[in-house]
């Protein structure tokens, strides 16, 4: 009752909404895209240096671009400024729509030319690596596919839309803190009100986020010099909301991927390369990540493409 008396869980809704974005403590719009549609995903995309695309339609954010069921490259370029902060993640921000279904659109990142990793409305974020940091311009290049989308109901005429796609710098204990805490409000949520563990998450989260500056303007150095403390109070509340469960839990990425679904053929393989190209960034990023998927045949596609 008391914490329904004081709106507790849309308060916390609500703080942790106006703090997510301040997980990016730079950002920087990347120059406009330029836009090719190909006649299939067995085209050989154009996505190396020596490509002239000074003739491809340009894509603005706040643009609407790519109709359903259709394969396509972006083109543009990224330049690290050279007064970030080496020591701390850089990272691509490509939100480059919503589909409405599945995850669609999926697009493989290429760097200067050569595959890196895959964007996807679950992974609009990709890490780059400390060596892009070197003052020259560097070539980013998608090659997707827009997805179904409402194709499926006779609808081929709606369009993805563009938000503006982004070079950020990544402020870890923000995010730690985000994470944190939106895991124990998700918790807080499914947890019955009578449940004590329930009582002490709301608490840790109400005494986390005063411990936060949030006054204006948020981007003001004072809020990330709060973050420590906030997410120290946070981890220790959240030690002392209940007992730990006495069980281990062992878990395994894995990717279901169906090779005759809602695609072709010739888009599962390319389905399969995003994939696994995420999966080895992964395992570059956490070295205890482990990953299983579960048909040969794709392995075999892998090794083929």
């Amino acid at each position: 009752m008391y914490h329904q008396q004081r709106w507790t869980l849309t308060k916390i809704r609500q703080r942790l909404d106006l703090v997510e974005p301040l997980v990016y403590l730079r950002e920087q719009t990347l120059p406009a895209f330029r836009y090719k549609e190909l006649n299939g995903p067995q085209v050989t995309p154009p996505v190396g240096a020596e490509v002239d695309d000074s003739g491809w339609r340009e894509v603005q954010p706040y643009q609407y671009w790519g109709s359903w069921l259709t394969d396509f490259v972006l083109r543009t370029t990224f330049k690290i400024p050279e007064d970030w902060d080496q020591a701390l993640p850089i990272a691509l921000f490509l939100p480059l729509g919503e589909a409405g279904d599945f995850s669609h659109p999926e697009a493989l990142a290429y760097m200067d030319g050569a595959p890196y990793a895959a964007c996807d409305r679950h992974h609009q974020e990709i890490l780059l690596r400390p060596a892009w940091a070197d003052g020259n311009e560097h070539l980013l290049a998608l090659h997707g596919w827009t997805g179904l989308g409402d194709a499926m109901k006779g609808d081929f005429f709606s369009k993805l839309f563009m938000r503006p796609c982004q070079l950020v710098q990544i402020h870890p204990p923000t995010r730690e803190f985000v994470r944190r805490a939106r895991v124990a409000l998700e918790t807080a949520e499914l947890l019955e009100e009578r449940n004590p563990a329930h009582h002490e998450l709301l608490n840790t989260l109400n005494e986390a986020f005063l411990a936060l500056d949030t006054s204006h303007p948020l981007e003001c150095g004072a809020f990330y010099d709060t973050v420590p403390e906030a997410v120290a109070q946070l981890k220790g509340g959240l030690q002392a909301a209940g007992a730990p469960m006495d069980v281990v839990v062992h878990a395994t990425g894995h990717a279901h991927i169906d090779v005759a679904w809602l695609w072709t053929l010739a888009q599962t393989r390319r389905k399969a390369e995003r994939t696994f190209h995420n999966v080895i960034r992964l395992m570059e990023q956490f070295p205890d990540y482990h990953f299983s998927q579960s048909q040969p045949q794709l392995y075999e596609f892998i090794r083929e493409d």
